[in-house]
């Protein structure tokens, strides 16, 4: 495939990617790196091309959540997703910049915090600074994971296999050590709760209510 073509493919497949819901680009970015190292592709420029393209996408994705706030409102008090919203318009009332790294860099969570953004009318020149540097890390990361998978095997399909297994691994790991944070966190809360319990009404009732939080996220 033509050099050009290919990191024209890339930067228009990471676009479409960051600006729709829960489409996965890391493996992408991740095997694109891989491939580079047995082809004429540089992995720097795919690097500035995850970049920017994510930045990209995520502010469309921002954009998109604004103008169809109405409609998405509505929507989001019928399905289960929406209290990932809600959680995510919470978290960023404390710390939007912790809110946009983290949710970009953990698996599913970008679309809720940025869907939680685009309904609390967060101002977009603030978010792409924030995303911006968000998108470093994440187009950094993936094309790094992608540049070792390359490194590893001697032919290019191989190596883009392993990369992007390597990729999805990594994915799940974060994702189940962030559940066992939250579990251990509302055990910790709930321990709390039931020490501090008036005459060990109240404490014991917070505390079957946080585990049976704590048990529906380790699930």
């Amino acid at each position: 495939m033509n050099q050009l073509l290919a990191h024209l493919l890339l930067a228009a497949s990471v676009l479409v990617g960051s600006a729709i819901p829960f489409v996965p680009t890391g493996e992408l970015v991740s095997g694109a790196a891989a491939f580079a190292s047995h082809s004429r592709l540089n992995v720097l420029i795919i690097f500035l091309i995850a970049w920017i393209c994510s930045v990209l996408g995520d502010a469309l994705m921002l954009v998109e959540a604004r103008l169809g706030r109405r409609r998405l409102q509505s929507w989001l008090d019928k399905v289960s997703f929406g209290q990932r919203v809600i959680t995510a318009q919470h978290a960023l009332t404390r710390n939007a910049a912790n809110a946009v790294i983290t949710g970009r860099l953990l698996p599913g969570g970008r679309t809720p915090v940025i869907v939680a953004l685009g309904l609390s009318r967060f101002s977009v020149r603030r978010f792409i600074l924030i995303d911006t540097i968000a998108c470093a890390l994440w187009a950094g990361i993936y094309s790094t994971i992608g540049s070792i998978g390359g490194r590893i095997a001697n032919h290019p399909v191989w190596a883009m296999v392993i990369a992007i297994a390597f990729a999805v691994s990594v994915g799940a790991l974060v994702q189940e050590l962030r559940k066992l944070w939250h579990w251990w966190r509302a055990r910790a809360a709930a321990r709390t709760a039931d020490v501090a319990g008036p005459e060990g009404t109240e404490g014991p009732v917070a505390a079957r209510a946080l585990d049976e939080v704590a048990e529906q996220e380790v699930r």
